[in-house]
């Protein structure tokens, strides 16, 4: 969703819904019988990454730490109907995105919501 994320590779998991593991067929694949999940990280620094949850919760994870950390929850983004974030740099601002309108080529307009993450 942010378009203005670092390249990185996409971690893709495949889910076995049987017992036990066992080699993924193409028929498994034809009939449907296997799920994946994709997970695009927007990295902010070497060693942490954003991403929204299953809630749509915005997470800032750790990865050497493996700690999560919610800093913006799904109650707000709603709220603004965000369509996309960005953090500053110094991780004190999270601006949201909304009422986002395509002009002309790469021109378009949007609203802006800036939220202090240290004060509130």
């Amino acid at each position: 969703q942010n378009s203005n994320r670092k390249p990185s590779a996409v971690p893709t998991l495949f889910v076995n819904t049987d017992d036990g593991p066992r080699a993924l067929t193409l028929e498994d694949y034809l009939n449907g019988n296997f799920q994946y999940k994709t997970f695009f990280p927007y990295w902010v620094s070497d060693n942490e990454y954003l991403h929204q949850s299953a809630e749509d919760d915005i997470i800032l994870y750790n990865v050497e730490m493996n700690y999560p950390t919610t800093i913006m929850t799904n109650s707000t983004m709603k709220q603004v109907n965000a369509s996309n974030y960005v953090l500053s740099s110094d991780k004190h601002f999270i601006a949201l995105e909304s009422n986002y309108s395509k002009l002309w080529r790469y021109s378009y307009t949007a609203s802006y919501h800036i939220y202090d993450l240290i004060y509130g």
